[in-house]
């Protein structure tokens, strides 16, 4: 790959040849579920094979036709399928392995960034796609288990940090729209998302308010997304960043004298645009309480959170919700708000959480129990409005 501008290299044979054994490789990686055939695999292509395909992705970024299936290839090697990633205690090979996923996600991503403007026909092939790919890679590499990531910080390797940057700068580069118009772009973003949620909110309460703001706004549209995989991922996502919010409000409110820059910046993005948590919070109540509602448990999660962040909003709320009914009505829907918050106290414990589900579910009853008898009932919007 070193000679690729002399005139006696052939371009297009090459690919064909890389494609070829990307291909090949990808279905014997799916095959090997064990260990020991994994590693077979593993100490065959790494560190001997592994930047010819790094080289080929320098290349030919721009060619669909090469990148797919190394990305492709990248991202089942990087599956924890049937523990088959279990490496012992004195193995390197995880962060081994992390690098060169890194190094697949860095190098395609900063250059599929220099493409420009395609036409729309040609978005998805040319570049959503590999991005999607990367997402996926990077998802399964977070959760396979098989790295402890406080060790890059630790020892001051830029594999994990130069991987995330690359996502967030991939991320920014699509229009907000096609994160749900293509339903495999969605998947992969929505699921990486909610695994940086789980494990990394310190990398996402440390971003750029922009970036912050962004990944919220697609989180606002995803809880209203037809695919209920992605809905309720959305929810999960939303879920710990709330959580992560409210205990660093609760150390703010004790003084506690380790409060960090991160939690600081953080907080400061929630007083300066409070109104994105306060549409979610409107738009999880009213699919709750309007809609047909298939991930009931779900939306509970990350409700109760946005309630103790936004209790006088969620005051306004109840208070709009009751005045649009019938003079008759609005004792039994101020009934139905009381014995939500029957018994609930002000903190994210999983006994309260637990206890708040349960009040919830007698909730939606009874408020589409009151709704049964309306005729010409306003929507769910215009009482929340």
């Amino acid at each position: 790959m070193s000679h690729v501008d002399s005139p006696l290299f052939n371009v297009e044979e090459s690919k064909r040849s890389l494609i070829g054994l990307a291909r090949d490789l990808r279905g014997i990686a799916f095959a090997f579920n064990s260990k020991s055939s994994y590693m077979m695999l593993f100490d065959w292509i790494y560190p001997t094979y592994t930047p010819i395909l790094l080289r080929a992705v320098e290349l030919w970024y721009h060619d669909p036709n090469v990148t797919t299936p190394i990305l492709k290839l990248f991202a089942e090697l990087a599956q924890n399928r049937s523990q088959r990633l279990v490496f012992d205690v004195s193995s390197p090979n995880g962060i081994l392995l992390f690098r060169e996923i890194s190094k697949i996600i860095s190098s395609y991503g900063s250059r599929v960034l220099t493409m420009g403007d395609l036409p729309k026909d040609q978005v998805y092939r040319m570049k959503l796609k590999g991005m999607s790919i990367c997402f996926s890679m990077l998802k399964a590499a977070l959760c396979g288990g098989y790295v402890n990531f406080g060790v890059f910080c630790l020892y001051g390797d830029n594999a994990l940090d130069d991987a995330l940057n690359t996502f967030v700068k991939m991320l920014l580069s699509i229009p907000q729209n096609d994160l749900l118009d293509y339903p495999k772009l969605s998947q992969t973003y929505y699921f990486l998302l909610e695994a940086l949620a789980q494990d990394h909110m310190n990398f996402i309460s440390s971003l750029e308010p922009q970036v912050f703001l962004y990944i919220l706004s697609s989180i606002s549209e995803g809880l209203t997304a037809l695919d209920t995989m992605v809905c309720t991922g959305c929810c999960a996502t939303l879920d710990h960043i709330v959580t992560y919010i409210f205990r660093r409000l609760s150390k703010v409110t004790k003084k506690r004298p380790n409060q960090t820059p991160d939690s600081e910046n953080i907080l400061r993005i929630l007083e300066v645009q409070p109104d994105i948590f306060r549409q979610m919070l409107s738009t999880v109540l009213n699919i709750i309480m309007f809609e047909d509602c298939r991930n009931q448990w779900s939306m509970s999660r990350p409700l109760l959170g946005l309630i103790l962040l936004n209790e006088e909003y969620f005051s306004q709320l109840r208070q709009n919700v009751i005045s649009s009914q019938p003079s008759e009505k609005q004792s039994a829907m101020a009934q139905c708000f009381a014995n939500l918050m029957d018994a609930i106290e002000r903190s994210l414990l999983t006994k309260n959480r637990d206890r708040f589900t349960q009040n919830l579910s007698t909730f939606r009853r009874d408020v589409n129990d009151s709704l049964k008898g309306l005729t010409g009932v306003v929507s769910g919007t215009d009482m929340m409005s």
